[in-house]
């Protein structure tokens, strides 16, 4: 059985990542991309799906004698994850990481630091989702004079197809079929390295890493990305783009302003920030010690214990808590840059697969693929952030993937911009049981309004920027405004890809408003070429159809589908791309029905009520945080600043204690729910610390 979501902690190399659990257990991890078939399976399936535990062998006995505890952080700015292990008196520090340089591999390092403390170590290697056993050989490393091998040479090479794993480390495990095991003893001062990687099996397994080279490049490359990090994002200056709130058309006028600016559409200066995590530390009592290695429930409440809060006066509180929320922002923007692919520039929703929405249910997806929404918001912030780099990784991704067919556009792609069009089901158990287990997305063909709006209001941001067009990206847009005129008002599934009937969903039609608005000011403001007259009257009709069948006046609300009476979180995105003001009567009273209907009792909301399974599913899912973080963002913007400070707090409570945020948050459970990390969260995180 798997850990709980939240006791997991990410590796990346920007080209894949590794879930390691809190137990020490990497349960997670496809190789040599994102979306690779699985090396280790065990966080959706059995134990023998695939896994690699290095922990204490205390930690693994059922009838433990010592007393142990386990602290573990990122090295500062980075994803280094270490772990300490106190046994008693004796303690070690593993150190996890993936080198950033060719290949994919993992390293984990024992340090002794007090005392003797015997480690234990097991690995199951597997292909193809845990489904290939490879077939494991030994290579003995060189013989000395006396004739016997060198025992830091030898290395276990597990091949099946087209994939080689190559192990190497000492002591080296004992082979059984299915798995190698063995112990051995760290005494202060002492270190043992360990290495996996992987290779294609036509090819020789890949160079010894040399460990001390290898961790000071990874940590060079994530202090990089983490030196520009800025800690304030000015207002934008009367000389920007201020918000215009639309208004009701009249026969007369052009009724539709221009689309506002993001709210990571400013000029920042780059500057750095040291910011250090507090560490947790959790004890493991003996009784809650089992034979298969897993954390059960009553040990992992245990874990979620805190001490109590020292008694501080206000302005520290606020204080330390905004430094905390700098922190949390930071974090996020590393968590965005280890989901941007370094090969290819596409950004990935998450590094799995099939975490439930709701533990033991359905609503089961692989995310493992790039949403051009997601890479759209994810180059708005890049942008902001002064990261010029990923934003042109990002943006020649995009147009990749546009370039597939603009008129036919998909809403999702895979990592390298390529379509997949398999929604395909795993033989794995599912996490906790939950079916199905997925490997591929299906919301390739649905229309989405809003990924063509999101993308089109990027390329606009851009343009302000002063990232000019090329022979590539203003043709591809001109194809996507002239394809989104024979849209209008057509039915979809919606930003949150229902899989019931589709309906004229306001958000979907909002984003086409921002599309049209983004082309016409494209020729108007910036002299590219096109039809922006007939944009422009798309434009005009789009914004009067919303407001005569996506505002209702009773309610003073915007509603979720056309002439509906009821609300979705998607509503929260019309003032961030300039629909209406943040604190226009209609936004404001669209606040009030969304805290009405779709609240729950901590603060955080619902991304809609599914009555008469308008998703395709019976029951709720669970509270959003990435929809929770846009209405803190919405709170900060229309002056609500204590609402939106609340929120956040929440929030940040129940993320995992490396800063880590799933898609959702189930209170009955009190637990994790979805896939994770997930990316939308973190660019939420980040846009609603910047309100503030």
């Amino acid at each position: 059985m798997a850990s709980y979501i939240e006791d997991y902690a990410l590796l990346s190399d920007m080209n894949t990542g590794a879930l390691v659990s809190r137990a020490g257990s990497i349960d997670w991890f496809c190789a040599p991309r994102f979306d690779s078939g699985a090396v280790f399976a065990a966080l959706l399936g059995e134990r023998d799906s695939g896994r690699w535990l290095l922990a204490p062998l205390e930690s693994v006995n059922p009838n433990p004698v010592e007393e142990i505890k386990i602290e573990r952080s990122y090295r500062e700015n980075t994803f280094v994850l270490q772990t300490v292990w106190s046994v008693g008196d004796a303690s070690v520090r593993v150190t996890d990481f993936m080198p950033l340089a060719a290949g994919t591999s993992i390293v984990r390092n024992v340090e002794g630091l007090t005392g003797e403390v015997t480690m234990y170590n097991e690995f199951a290697l597997r292909f193809d989702n845990g489904k290939t056993q490879p077939w494991v050989t030994r290579y003995e490393g060189a013989i000395d004079a006396n004739g016997v091998p060198d025992p830091d040479e030898s290395m276990l090479v597990g091949m099946a197809g087209p994939h080689a794993l190559v192990f190497r480390g000492s002591p080296m495990p004992d082979g059984q079929p299915d798995q190698h095991a063995g112990t051995f003893t760290v005494t202060a001062g002492q270190n043992y390295v360990f290495t996996l990687s992987y290779f294609a099996s036509n090819q020789n397994p890949p160079a010894p890493i040399d460990y001390p080279k290898a961790l000071t490049y990874a940590e060079e490359q994530w202090s990089e990305w983490s030196s520009l990090y800025v800690d304030e994002v000015p207002e934008p200056t009367p000389t920007q783009s201020q918000p215009v709130v639309a208004s009701e058309p009249e026969a007369s006028t052009n009724p539709v302003p221009q689309v506002a600016p993001p709210a990571t559409d400013v000029s920042v200066d780059a500057q750095s920030i040291e910011v250090t995590r507090e560490v947790d530390s959790e004890v493991i009592e003996p009784s809650t010690q089992t034979i298969s290695f897993e954390v059960d429930a009553a040990t992992y409440e245990e874990f979620a214990q805190t001490s109590a809060n020292p008694v501080v006066e206000e302005d520290d509180e606020n204080a330390a808590f905004d430094a905390e929320l700098r922190e949390a922002r930071l974090r996020s923007l590393l968590v965005l840059r280890a989901l941007i692919s370094r090969e290819t520039g596409g950004l990935v929703a998450s590094v799995t697969t099939s975490l439930p929405e709701v533990i033991g249910g359905k609503r089961n997806w692989d995310h493992r693929f790039a949403w051009l929404r997601d890479v759209a918001m994810a180059m708005d912030v890049t942008l902001a952030h002064g990261h010029e780099r990923e934003t042109a990784q990002l943006r020649n991704w995009m147009l990749r993937a546009l370039a597939n067919n603009p008129y036919k556009l998909h809403s999702v792609y895979g990592v390298a911009g390529e379509k997949d069009d398999l929604d395909r089901r795993l033989a794995l158990t599912g996490y906790e049981g939950s079916q199905p287990v997925r490997s591929g997305n299906g919301s390739h063909s649905y229309f989405q309004g809003d990924a063509l709006g999101q993308v089109l209001a990027t390329f606009a941001n851009l343009r302000r920027h002063g990232v000019g067009e090329d022979h590539l990206s203003w043709p591809l847009q001109q194809a996507l405004l002239n394809s989104a005129v024979e849209r209008i008002g057509e039915p979809d599934r919606s930003i949150w890809e229902m899989l019931g009937e589709p309906h004229v969903f306001t958000h979907s039609q909002a984003m086409l408003w921002a599309a049209f608005d983004a082309g016409v000011t494209a020729v108007t403001e910036h002299g590219m070429t096109g039809d922006a007259e007939v944009w422009a009257e798309a434009r005009d009709r789009v914004a009067a159809e919303i407001l005569e069948h996506g505002y209702n006046e009773e309610l003073n609300s915007f509603v979720q589908t056309y002439d509906g009476i009821h609300v979705d979180a998607s509503l929260l995105q019309l003032a961030h791309i300039g629909f209406v003001a943040w604190d226009d009567p209609r936004m404001l009273g669209t606040v009030e029905r969304i805290e009405a209907e779709l609240m729950h009792s901590s603060g955080m909301i619902y991304r809609y009520i599914n009555r008469d399974n308008i998703d395709g599913f019976e029951g709720q899912d669970n509270p959003h945080f990435g929809a929770s973080l846009w209405l803190a963002e919405q709170y900060l913007r229309s002056g609500r600043t204590e609402d939106g400070r609340r929120l956040l707090r929440t929030v940040l409570d129940l993320s995992n204690d490396l800063g880590l945020m799933s898609s959702e948050y189930d209170f009955d459970l009190g637990r994790m729910s979805g896939n994770f990390p997930h990316v939308i969260p973190h660019i939420a995180l980040i846009r609603a610390v910047e309100a503030l």
